[in-house]
């Protein structure tokens, strides 16, 4: 099985890149790849919340991340896996915000039929990462809602937001599980279009769920632990 995997993530890692929102040129990196290990309480507390027990679901959209796969499997439980922002590529296309397709309801469904087609509370943790950016406003609606489905009752999700104000862009980050307490984030090289949400849109977007907990840190990213 973990052959298996390492060969579908060399296709997947092999195949075109670039953020949803932009022009081929969005694609040109534009600094050198970098890498960072960052401290996580966040992260900390998410894998809190899958330690103790065995056979867990999670769910994993960072896509072709072997290490990530390493480490959960490691904790003994099961790993679904998927590159979100080439999902959001495939479905919705390269437009811009006033593109419909965005925001075309038979795409967004293509995309939770694609990405997120779990049975109602049979996941127990998801790491979306910075997976809404990527998404108009409807989309992500939408998949929140279906996050809330699918996630069993005190089921947790990750996620991140990049905070800078002053920008139109942000870096096409990727991001893998370090150890139990910090987050390798690499910076591709690459900018995307930036969709700012201040904390009361998240707390909005995710107002079905019990409790949403931000953590605060000294760089441009911001993160949330959300509990069904």
């Amino acid at each position: 099985m973990l052959a298996d995997l390492r060969s579908w993530f060399g296709a997947l890692a092999k195949s075109p890149s670039g953020g949803p929102h932009g022009s081929p040129a969005d694609r040109v990196p534009v600094r050198d790849p970098s890498a960072t290990v960052r401290p996580s309480s966040a992260i900390q507390e998410f894998l809190e919340s899958i330690r103790d027990q065995i056979g867990l679901t999670v769910l994993d959209f960072s896509g072709a991340c072997e290490q990530n796969v390493a480490f959960i499997t490691g904790l003994r439980h099961r790993l679904y896996a998927d590159s979100l922002p080439k999902a959001v590529e495939s479905i919705f296309g390269l437009g811009t915000d006033e593109d419909s397709r965005l925001s075309s309801p038979e795409r967004i469904q293509d995309f939770l039929q694609g990405s997120l087609n779990f049975e109602p509370a049979s996941v127990d943790a998801i790491l979306l990462w910075d997976g809404l950016e990527w998404l108009s406003p409807d989309a992500q609606r939408a998949v929140v809602n279906r996050m809330h489905d699918i996630l069993r009752p005190g089921g947790t999700a990750f996620t991140v937001f990049h905070t800078d104000t002053a920008t139109g862009t942000v870096p096409v980050h990727h991001y893998k599980l370090h150890d139990h307490q910090s987050l390798t984030v690499m910076d591709s090289g690459r900018n995307r279009p930036h969709r700012l949400f201040t904390n009361r849109n998240v707390e909005m977007l995710f107002d079905r769920f019990s409790s949403v907990k931000f953590f605060l840190s000294r760089d441009q990213i911001r993160e949330v632990v959300i509990r069904r």
